[in-house]
């Protein structure tokens, strides 16, 4: 129950905001590709510190089970889910009615919750050795667990009642406190023709993250053709499995060496040397 388990909640919206404030839809997904960048960047990490040599790096890397693991396939569409997960991500390491005291044998039982892991198992501790347990998963003072990033951090968030289509989106309870004034909201500017594009835009740049990725974990710049080392451009992505199954089969059948057959010929004409 008190076993050293690192991870992290995150809450990430789909997509972001232009310069405009016009949010822009991006689900997401990939969590593999992403499980390898976030893996080599703790291993980087750790081999600066010098906690962790590259020879247990390797070993780590031929595991089939790694020990990194990412999950996204929560998605929040109401405001009871969103209420729920925040409240989880800053909840304390228990609550008091998972705790029962016992005072004549200075024993507390702990109950995990029955839908959880555990499902209902309980464990015993005595008085100290479970405040001892307790305190460990409370952080050093003055240390904040949370982070905000993007149009959540502290700088940005003092800007929403300046930022209409921002405040329009902030959560109910904080508008109440913040009410928006007009006279410190500026015009919306309107959007310039060539700035209407902004998928086209977005997609170029998630290309862009796409091949950085590869190149970070692949050490392979896959814009660079294998073969002659010529530059190459994405003209097409193809997302249906079964397409990308002809492909790859189709792909394998080259790398086999086929014979070559030799047949005779006649010495070239003069007139074609």
């Amino acid at each position: 129950f008190a076993r050293f388990h690192p991870h992290w909640h995150v809450l990430v919206l789909e997509g972001g905001f232009t310069k405009y404030d016009r949010f822009v839809y991006l689900p997401i997904g990939a969590d593999e590709g992403m499980l390898k960048v976030w893996q080599a960047a703790i291993m980087a990490l750790f081999l600066r510190k010098e906690l962790i040599d590259q020879a247990r790096v390797n070993m780590l890397r031929d595991w089939k089970h790694s020990g990194f693991s990412i999950e996204s396939e929560t998605r929040l569409f109401n405001k009871a889910d969103r209420e729920a997960l925040g409240q989880y991500v800053v909840r304390g390491a228990t609550c008091a009615e998972k705790i029962q005291y016992d005072p004549a044998s200075d024993t507390i039982i702990w109950t995990a919750s029955p839908k959880g892991f555990y499902k209902g198992k309980t464990e015993t501790f005595k008085g100290f050795e479970f405040v001892d347990q307790l305190v460990a998963h409370l952080p050093p003072r003055r240390v904040q667990l949370l982070r905000r990033y993007g149009v959540y951090a502290g700088k940005v968030r003092k800007q929403w009642q300046e930022r209409p289509n921002i405040y329009s989106l902030a959560p109910e309870s904080w508008q109440k406190g913040h009410p928006r004034e007009s006279k410190i909201v500026p015009a919306i500017p309107q959007e310039k023709p060539e700035t209407v594009q902004v998928s086209d835009a977005w997609s170029k740049l998630r290309k862009q993250s796409w091949a950085r990725l590869l190149q970070k974990v692949y050490e392979v710049d896959p814009f660079v053709c294998p073969k002659c080392q010529g530059t190459m451009s994405v003209v097409a992505i193809i997302e249906d499995p079964k397409e990308l199954a002809k492909i790859i089969n189709w792909a394998k059948q080259q790398e086999r060496e086929q014979p070559v057959a030799v047949c005779a010929r006649s010495p070239p004409e003069l007139a074609l040397v």
